[in-house]
């Protein structure tokens, strides 16, 4: 597994380590987030896979990772939607940046800078079973019932993003 980049309060690079080690010692990170938004104005959401020991069976946005020593935010976005949703050559378009920690399992935290993505896409979704269960598009009006529904289906980081994303200028996306 690469190394994550470590950052300080202000989101510079201070160095790079294991992901483990990030969420045992309290060390702020980076993590790229893509909401992908079909013709009909519908979010893609993933399940995670049962087998995966974060989160395992929680719905997440379309796609979502650590970025890797070496990696802009932009270059782990392009990364993990190829691994994860199998989709290249989309272009993004950046909504922002947000900080949020999160309590895990005592006494691990996740402290996070977040760099969000949208983009439109209206083709077949290939995802890898590897670390995705399913994927369904979602009307954004119902994901946000559901994510006040039912919090424990979901992922943290998507529920933060999304709450981000509706808070944002990408409100053309929400607007269906």
């Amino acid at each position: 597994m690469a190394n994550i980049v470590y950052v300080d309060e202000h989101d510079n690079v201070i160095g790079a380590g294991p992901r483990r080690e990030a969420l045992e010692k309290g060390i702020t990170h980076r993590v790229a987030r893509i909401f992908l938004f079909n013709k009909k104005g519908e979010v893609l959401m993933q399940k995670r896979a049962e087998h995966l020991l974060s989160l395992p069976g929680r719905w997440d946005q379309s796609a979502a990772g650590h970025v890797d020593e070496g990696e802009s935010y932009l270059q782990a976005a392009e990364r993990e939607m190829r691994e994860e949703i199998g989709l290249s050559n989309i272009p993004l378009a950046l909504v922002g940046k947000f900080f949020y920690t999160e309590e895990i399992d005592e006494p691990l935290v996740k402290k996070r800078f977040n760099t969000l993505y949208t983009a439109k896409y209206d083709g077949e979704i290939h995802f890898n079973t590897d670390e995705v269960s399913e994927v369904r598009w979602i009307p954004p009006a119902q994901l946000k019932q559901l994510m006040e529904a039912k919090p424990s289906d979901f992922t943290q980081g998507s529920i933060e993003s999304f709450k981000y994303l509706s808070e944002q200028s990408a409100t053309e996306f929400l607007a269906a």
